[in-house]
């Protein structure tokens, strides 16, 4: 097994959601083909409505692979002047490209515009977003097929969101014609409430009687203030809602006030007919709020609590809980009663050995350590300190065919994401490359990794030899790209370097144009305050925004702010590895009252994002030491035990925590 690859997914999707195109300033300025110059050069006639030196140019890129983009941009101008006679061909002719699903929309979008309602269904394909498909509804009214529409309306208004604007007409022409129904209001409604779309649920009271609405507000004050469940007289009376609403507003109280859950639970479950699933759903929502604030006698209320099979996030939740109190009996027990696809997971297997070894029970505790020693993988690395044994790298890059892999260069879509990449239209080339990949076999997808991976877009060779679970090539999938500037920041902060290169393969897998949702950029996810004020304590001049994403900029402040963190933290490399991620004053309130082993520690950090993300940066440290041709230091040298509140460094200061200073 490989030490957290899987979680990277998530990664892939926040860059490719969020990720900004960097000025060709910021990129760097690699020389350009001549093709490459005449491709800009046409795009800046076409702006300017050079139209004579656009034509000129464009004719000497037909076999450029960038000349669709040209084509596309061409009929994006006039928008009013667009017919079907020039987008159907266009379509057809680029349909296994990115730019035909724009094209789709945007021209869907002009035809609802015109209200060109026949032509619009021609076009229209589904799976193209609620927006198109409410317009599709407001197609088939214009076009004498209301009873089509009408069928259809149901499963866009039944939704926990609020719908486009494109859907009103539909809706407003379906309630009109008495097709709307009260339970289907009511099921928004429930959906709404649950996903705490309040705004939407308080708009769908126009739509109910007056019985209904003194429901609906009754759930509505049960969501804003869950103690109102207490009340028996508001619920004396049966109804379709009650026990839904009930659950809802208990769930909500756990959250907000433990204790007085814990005394409701009885009378509740006691008094009303909730079903088998609401009083598992109950009895969980209680048992994790308790969890969470460390309630006395929770270990016993577990061990009484029989959590479903499937319910792994529970069953996990649950040994951590005992994990974190040091109770092996109970681990143990817990970790043998796992169904076996769990079980079976390094996690737990070393989990268990630990647990065997606390008993007293050493000798079949090594001879899992001894099994788990060979992985190379955070627990595999553990139990190797645990046994003596030496690391297990084994890298094996991939032996590729050199005339496929030539071939895999020339395939159209690499072709233009090559190209795309070159130009510094990242977002563009990503499009390419992950279209391209639908339609790969395993092999095609290592051999366009071992591509990208030559042009130093690591990032795309990163992600996708990981859908081929070829985890043995190490030198592809842990990039040793800007070393100068790594090693010479690492040094300059007397940071381990292989570490640093652990952080920024965790935060971007060596994307510069990274960009979070939450606002964190470039290679090591700065939030842009954390950046300033780190340049200031710095000394260093104010960066604006975009000068983030500049390699150089973000590695000098990024290593700045986790030395800091470090520093502050009483150089611990683990605490210092999770407050990167979630903040030091958050890791602060998650230090022991005791003494206790890093690797526990670790393992009942409360927020999985955290765990996962600490687990991975040190053990990547790891096989950066193998990448940097050191001798790998020990994960147990490296998580030295984590001491109490009143031993670790206390300096934060205020500006600091005004900054935002939580990376991502």
């Amino acid at each position: 097994m490989d030490p957290g690859v899987a979680p990277q997914y998530r990664l892939l999707h926040a860059l490719l959601a969020a990720v900004l195109l960097l000025p060709l300033a910021v990129a760097g300025k690699p020389s350009l083909s001549d093709d490459q110059n005449r491709f800009l050069a046409a795009e800046t006639a076409l702006k300017k409505n050079q139209n004579t030196h656009y034509q000129r140019l464009k004719a000497r890129l037909t076999d450029y692979p960038l000349y669709p983009y040209l084509e596309f941009q061409e009929l994006k101008r006039q928008p009013s002047r667009l017919k079907s006679s020039s987008v159907e061909p266009f379509l057809n002719r680029y349909q296994d490209t990115p730019l035909a699903p724009r094209m789709r929309h945007f021209w869907l979008s002009e035809l609802a515009k015109r209200k060109q309602w026949w032509i619009y269904l021609t076009f229209y394909r589904p799976g193209m977003g609620a927006k198109f498909d409410c317009y599709r509804l407001q197609a088939l009214h214009g076009t004498d097929r209301s009873d089509e529409a009408f069928t259809e309306t149901p499963a866009l208004w039944i939704s926990k969101k609020s719908q486009p604007k494109a859907c009103d007409p539909a809706f407003k022409r379906w309630h009109t014609a008495g097709k709307l129904t009260t339970e289907q209001v009511w099921q928004r409604a429930e959906l709404a409430i649950n996903a705490g779309q309040i705004t939407l649920a308080r708009y769908l009271k126009r739509y109910l009687s007056a019985a209904d609405v003194k429901q609906l507000d009754l759930w509505l004050k049960v969501h804003r203030q869950p103690k109102t469940i207490s009340g028996q007289r508001a619920f004396q009376q049966p109804s379709p809602r009650r026990e839904k609403m009930l659950l809802h507003g208990f769930k909500r109280l756990t959250k907000k006030n433990h204790k007085s859950a814990l005394s409701q639970w009885p009378r509740l479950r006691t008094t009303y007919p909730f079903s088998k699933e609401q009083l598992y759903q109950g009895e969980r929502s209680l048992l994790r709020s308790l969890i969470s604030n460390n309630h006395p006698g929770i270990l016993d209320m577990l061990d009484r609590f029989s959590p479903r099979p499937s319910d792994k996030s529970f069953l996990s939740k649950r040994i951590r809980t005992a994990l974190g109190k040091q109770e092996w009996p109970l681990v143990l027990s817990w970790i043998d009663t796992l169904p076996e696809t769990l079980k079976s997971t390094e996690r737990w297997r070393y989990w268990r050995a630990r647990a065997l070894e606390a008993l007293g029970q050493r000798e079949p505790a090594m001879v899992v350590y001894q099994a788990l020693a060979a992985e190379r993988s955070y627990y595999g690395f553990l139990a190797a300190d645990k046994t003596g044994a030496k690391y297990r790298f084994n890298p094996v890059p991939l032996n590729l065919d050199q005339k496929k892999l030539e071939h895999a260069a020339n395939l159209p879509a690499i072709r233009r994401a090559h190209e795309l990449f070159s130009l510094g239209r990242f977002l563009d080339a990503r499009r390419e490359w992950y279209l391209a990949l639908k339609t790969m076999s395993l092999e095609e997808m290592q051999l366009v990794s071992k591509l990208a991976q030559g042009w130093g877009w690591h990032d795309s060779a990163i992600f996708t030899l990981a859908r081929t679970k070829y985890w043995d090539d190490l030198e592809l999938r842990f990039p040793l790209k800007y070393k100068s500037k790594v090693d010479s920041a690492a040094a300059g902060r007397q940071l381990d370097n292989a570490w640093v290169f652990a952080v920024i393969r965790q935060e971007s897998a060596f994307s510069q144009d990274a960009q979070s949702p939450a606002g964190a950029m470039g290679l090591m996810q700065l939030m842009p305050n954390t950046a300033r004020f780190i340049a200031k304590k710095s000394n260093r001049r104010r960066p604006k925004k975009w000068e983030l994403f500049d390699p150089d900029i973000n590695i000098t402040l990024g290593t700045a702010y986790l030395s800091r963190v470090y520093r502050q933290l009483g150089e611990n490399q683990v605490l210092a590895t999770a407050a990167y991620n979630a903040g030091p004053h958050r890791v602060r309130t998650w230090l022991p009252e005791t003494t206790v082993a890093a690797d526990l520690w670790v393992e009942t950090i409360p927020f999985r994002e955290t765990r996962s993300y600490t687990q991975r940066v040190l053990s990547y440290a790891v096989i950066y030491d193998q990448r940097l041709g050191t001798t790998a230091t020990p994960l147990s040298k490296r998580m030295p035990w984590i001491y109490p509140k009143s031993h670790t460094v206390k300096v934060v200061s205020a500006n600091q925590s005004k900054s935002g200073a939580v990376l991502r």
